[in-house]
């Protein structure tokens, strides 16, 4: 799926208006005038979603100010999972964070690796539209 096609699932599932941010530099994906939304179309199945600390924070944040919420968007063969991070911040945070060597960027042709803080979000959380 492309964030556009995700979009547009989301908005006919659930009534929204999201629409993609034109900000190549955004922290987030799409958003409406209730939502901030942060999209990964994964090519795996993963049971448990991982979210990075930073962009959980910053988006939670970035939420907070504007009044919105925080939608975090999953797809994979399985489903298109959505996360009310802002509804969930408490648990999530209760959880343990998890160091993960990643890619420095998404082109995962990189081969430089950092270390990336995330939580793992459980499908149970989640609402899956599929």
């Amino acid at each position: 799926m492309t964030e556009q096609s995700t979009i547009d699932l989301i908005n006919k599932a659930s009534g929204t208006r999201l629409v993609l941010c034109k900000d190549e530099f955004s922290s987030y994906d799409a958003y409406d005038e209730n939502y901030i939304v942060e999209i990964k179309n994964r090519r795996e199945y993963y049971e448990e979603k991982m979210i990075e600390a930073m962009k959980l924070f910053s988006n939670y944040q970035k939420a907070q100010i504007g009044g919105k919420y925080f939608l975090y968007a999953v797809t994979d063969d399985n489903g298109v999972w959505i996360y009310n991070i802002t509804t969930n911040i408490e648990i999530i945070l209760k959880s343990s964070l998890i160091a993960l060597k990643c890619p420095m960027s998404t082109d995962f042709s990189n081969k430089d690796k950092i270390i990336k803080y995330s939580y793992a979000l459980p499908e149970s959380m989640a609402k899956n539209l599929m």
